[in-house]
């Protein structure tokens, strides 16, 4: 979705040199549309030249698709292509391309200038053409400097078509991401934009940045366009907290722009200062902080980031606490792991990361930092990454992206769904062990995201227990299920399967002795999740009835997390007193309330009263306010409580 950022300063570059460059993002309108809309803006606008941005694994087949029908329709254009992906493949996209002319490998200002300007291709610099048969790559000697980076802008959206879908597209994301520079002095295994990876699809051994005054006249160009900004550069902290004590001097950026922060280390007071003195805060949509620690294990986290922005666990633990002090909880926070490092090579390796990444999770709502999401997602193996490198059979091959991301695409890979392009798996796992983390991982998953409330519990209760008996589930009925088990698991057999390993172990049935009642509750979410519907001609019943399909009944409030792990930290869980609660559900929310005040509401409808008695009823008990029950009863209604 999102246009490579450095396109917008490179059109602003040819367009200082007094050459006619427009943008085009397929991306943002329909599969149907793509092909009308690109000979329209074609036959518009007359070019000579189309440039094809291949940048990161996920351009591939819009880049291929793109290309060929440009040259099947448009014969006359030379095809160019450039971004990290095309700098790597160079010659050999050439070789499997038959329908592009030009690559340009690194920094592209200047050669594409001298190309449109009608040079000679020997003399360009950083160019891959075709001469006759021979494919020729001229010499990556032409890297942009900090005075040209800093003279174009790269915030100029005119220069795109479509401008407006664009940005509505983005907003619905991270926003519009801010442009400081190039390069990398870090070096993560894992990064196609690492200081390794550079060399290998730029030839560029050290970052460039923008001065602070250009960055700054961008945002002030920017304001114009949207409020909702992203930054996800931390070569150097001390640049990104100049560029905010810079910004707090302009009265027309302070508070101007909501800003979701890549972050490539852990926050610090001043940063988080400035951050709170300048940008927008908005409880009802908090901006998004990311950190990245990819891996659980504090060893492993060194090795694969070679020390350079790696931080402990016990360090990110304080430090969301700090972000919170700062913050209060305005701001969401998404920590990223991902699987599989060569830091981890055996079942058990895996095992300690997956119970360590839950339990934080857990120990996060424990603490009641509750808009911390933890992820937990498939290792992108980038092209140019030491990973790439190291491990993919003809790394330097084409073929050898487009195959593995059309498999992934059609999950034919593995036996298991992959969420991003992997393809590294660590040899010394057996399928049958990859399989078992994949299922350990995808339903502790589903556990804590559509059982919230009972997920932690019984992980407060049991610990690393209750993934050992998730474990033995997975071995006694869904290793030996076809591949669509990832996507066909019952919710209900599967907390039935828990609630059985439990109540036949008194050992644990005494650290949970409420589980029947807490997986009954779970079961009956399960079964009344439905989709909002219309209210009908129905609400006008006479005597309305209740539906107890969509009520439930039970001891304790436990969906009242916080209290209720505070309680089984105090207490016995064997000496909890019983809280009778009742769960009503509706279509978009459980509504939970005490059985007393159930009996003395909405329960009176068992005996047949109409709406109107209700209404009295309550006002002569003197049970909240009647605008408050009309409300309630259009929900009740509308979720067929009522009927």
């Amino acid at each position: 979705m999102h246009v490579p950022i450095g396109t917008f300063g490179l059109c602003d570059y040819l367009r200082q040199k007094n050459i006619r460059v427009r943008l085009l993002n397929l991306s943002i309108y329909d599969t149907a549309e793509a092909e009308r809309t690109l000979e329209y803006y074609v036959e518009l606008f007359h070019p000579t030249h189309i440039g094809l941005i291949f940048h990161w694994q996920e351009t591939a087949e819009g880049f291929l698709w793109t290309a060929e029908f440009m040259k099947s329709c448009f014969k006359h254009l030379k095809i160019i292509s450039g971004g990290f992906t095309a700098g790597y493949f160079g010659r050999n996209l050439l070789e499997r391309c038959w329908f592009l002319d030009y690559v340009v490998k690194g920094d592209p200002e200047k050669p594409l200038e001298l190309l449109l300007k009608g040079n000679t291709l020997s003399e360009i610099p950083n160019l891959v053409y075709r001469s006759n048969s021979a494919i020729i790559s001229n010499d990556v000697s032409y890297f942009i400097d900090q005075g040209t980076l800093s003279d174009i802008s790269f915030s100029k959206l005119t220069y795109l078509y479509d401008y407006e879908l664009y940005i509505k597209a983005i907003e619905e994301n991270l926003g519009f991401p801010i442009f400081i520079g190039r390069g990398c002095k870090f070096s993560c295994d894992y990064c196609g934009g690492s200081r390794g990876s550079f060399k290998l699809h730029s030839e560029r051994v050290a970052p460039v940045v923008r001065s602070i005054d250009s960055v700054i006249a961008d945002l002030k160009r920017l304001k114009n366009f949207t409020k909702k900004i992203y930054i996800c550069y931390e070569n150097d902290r001390s640049y990104i907290k100049t560029l905010f004590e810079e910004m707090q001097k302009e009265e027309t950026l302070i508070k101007t722009f909501q800003l979701n922060y890549g972050a490539w280390r852990l926050f610090d007071k001043k940063l988080l200062e400035l951050y709170r003195n300048l940008f927008i805060l908005d409880r009802d949509n908090k901006p998004t902080f990311e950190i990245s620690p990819e891996v659980f294990d504090d060893q492993g986290r060194k090795k694969i980031k070679h020390r350079n922005v790696s931080c402990s666990i016990k360090e990110l633990k304080v430090n969301l606490n700090l972000i919170k002090n700062y913050l209060g909880d305005n701001v969401s926070i998404s920590i990223f792991f991902s699987r599989y490092h060569d830091t981890h090579k055996t079942y058990l390796d895996l095992k300690k990361e997956i119970v360590g990444i839950f339990r934080l999770q857990h120990e996060l709502v424990c603490n009641n930092i509750m808009h911390t999401k933890v992820h937990y997602d498939h290792l992108s193996t980038d092209v140019a990454s030491h990973y790439w490198e190291k491990y993919v059979e003809n790394p330097k091959d084409f073929d050898t992206l487009i195959s593995a991301a059309r498999k992934l695409k059609a999950q034919e890979q593995y036996s298991f769904p992959v969420n991003n392009l992997c393809l590294y798996i660590p040899e010394t796992l057996s399928e049958e062990e990859i399989l078992k983390c994949e299922l350990l991982i995808s339903i502790l998953e589903t556990l804590e995201n559509h059982f919230h409330e009972m997920f932690h519990i019984m992980l407060k209760s049991l610990d690393e227990t209750l993934i050992e008996l998730i474990e033995e589930i997975i071995t006694e009925n869904y290793l030996t299920r076809p591949k669509n088990v990832f996507t066909a698991i019952n919710h209900s057999e599967l907390l039935n399967y828990v609630r059985q390993k439990i109540m036949q172990r008194e050992i644990l049935l005494s650290k949970v002795p409420f589980i029947d009642d807490l997986i009954n509750l779970s079961i009956k979410k399960a079964m009344c999740w439905r989709s909002p519907q219309p209210l009908r001609s129905l609400y006008q019943t006479a005597r309305p009835k209740l539906n107890h399909a969509f009520i439930s009944i039970n001891d304790h409030d436990y969906l009242d997390l916080g209290n209720f792990l505070q309680k089984l930290e105090k207490e016995d869980p064997n000496n909890l007193s019983p809280e009778k609660t009742v769960f009503i559900f509706l279509v978009d929310e459980i509504l939970s309330m005490p059985y007393i005040t159930y009996r003395s509401t909405i329960k009176e409808f068992e005996k047949g009263i109409t709406l109107d008695e209700y209404y009295i009823l309550m006002k002569r008990r003197d049970i909240f306010d009647i605008p408050y029950h009309k409300d309630l009863i259009a929900k009740l209604f509308k979720s067929d409580v009522l009927y």
